[in-house]
């Protein structure tokens, strides 16, 4: 038995190394378009890809935004929990369940990043920006990117594990 929990307290380690490697990415790219770029300024890569130096004081696609300090704190306090949460369970883990905490772990590692900035700044720096003619996708960054896939890699485990049961 201590064999067991002891490969499984190496998961969770590796989990949340993957989670820190992921932070740091985030924050070394939002660091990146805040040094080299105005806020605002805009920089084309292809012909539906820029980069452009952008805040976001509201959750995902600018929900919240200008809501005020309630918002902030709502977002702020909403962000930690989630963190602790997925900590707390990727330190907990079960037998057939590793895909699923591998999605924790990527959500993890984008909402550490994303609260990071909440945290330092009042808002989170987005920087890639989709677009087509003159439709755009809200601008983004690494973190959101990150949580997005995580939340794909969750979908896809409940899907196999609703075929299962």
């Amino acid at each position: 038995m201590a064999v067991v929990n002891a490969s499984r307290s190496r998961w969770a380690f590796s989990l949340i190394g993957l989670a820190v490697v992921l932070l740091v990415l985030d924050l070394l790219t939002k660091e990146l378009a805040v040094r080299h770029m105005a806020f605002g300024e805009a920089i084309d890569l292809t012909s539906f890809l820029r980069f452009v130096h952008v805040h976001n004081s509201g959750a995902a696609f600018g929900m919240l935004a200008n809501q005020g300090e309630w918002a902030q704190w709502f977002l702020t306090l909403t962000g930690l929990f989630v963190c602790v949460w997925i900590v707390w369970r990727l330190f907990r883990p079960r037998l057939g369940e590793a895909l699923f905490e591998a999605g924790l772990a990527l959500v993890l590692g984008g909402a550490l990043g994303n609260l990071t900035d909440r945290l330092r700044f009042g808002y989170v720096v987005d920087f890639i920006d989709f677009y087509y003619q003159a439709w755009h996708w809200p601008a983004f960054n690494l973190a959101d990117a990150v949580i997005t896939l995580g939340v794909i890699v969750l979908l896809i485990d409940l899907t196999r594990t609703s075929r299962r049961r």
